[in-house]
């Protein structure tokens, strides 16, 4: 088994553990989780949390299928990824640190920026899972290159299916000149997964 990939999987399983409980936390703390961030403020603090979520459970599932991974990236696109998901979960674990020390009632949280608060010696301070969404917008390329790659198996498997259909069809159709009941719904749903699916 590839070393990148249990790596990588280590790191998503851990990214999960510690996302699990931050928007709870940041909710109990004061923070306001729907202020926006991110360059465009393309993201709330929930939303964000969410995002990450989301991009653990993806590539768990991409990762799934070992073998088809490792065909399909190289190993530097590999050890890229590796990177940038050991930097976002460093950027968690040290926001979960940041939050086991925060003290509500010497902090304050900021009311119109996203994770600013200020400390007990009235300086402002951020917290780390701001810079989450820089590593967010580093995995996305991989995670669209992968969605791709399984797209176009999809689109191949359903085009086999239909072609199977379609030679059936052909072949009742010199018998009985149609197709039953349960053929013709599996066409139309191999039809329509295939439209779906472009």
């Amino acid at each position: 088994m590839a070393r990148s990939i249990v790596s990588i999987n280590s790191l998503l399983v851990a990214l999960k553990t510690i996302n699990s409980s931050l928007l709870v936390k940041l909710q109990h703390l004061g923070f306001n989780t729907r202020l926006e961030l991110g360059q465009e403020q393309e993201y709330t603090v929930k939303s964000l949390i969410l995002a990450i979520d989301t991009l653990a459970i993806h590539f768990l599932t991409i990762t799934s299928n070992r073998s088809q991974f490792i065909q399909r990236t190289s190993y530097k696109e590999r050890m890229e990824i590796e990177s940038c998901l050991k930097n976002l979960h460093d950027c968690l674990q040290q926001t979960q640190q940041q939050l086991n020390e925060f003290h509500p009632v010497d902090y304050q949280c900021d009311s119109q920026h996203a994770l600013l608060y200020t400390n007990e010696a009235g300086e402002q301070q951020q917290l780390k899972l701001v810079e989450a969404v820089d590593y967010i917008d580093m995995i996305k390329p991989y995670c669209r290159m992968l969605e791709t790659i399984i797209a176009h198996q999809r689109i191949h498997a359903l085009s086999a299916v239909l072609e199977t259909l379609l030679s059936k069809e052909t072949a009742m159709t010199e018998q009985e000149n149609e197709l039953t009941e349960e053929q013709s719904n599996a066409l139309e749903l191999s039809q329509y997964l295939i439209r779906q699916a472009l």
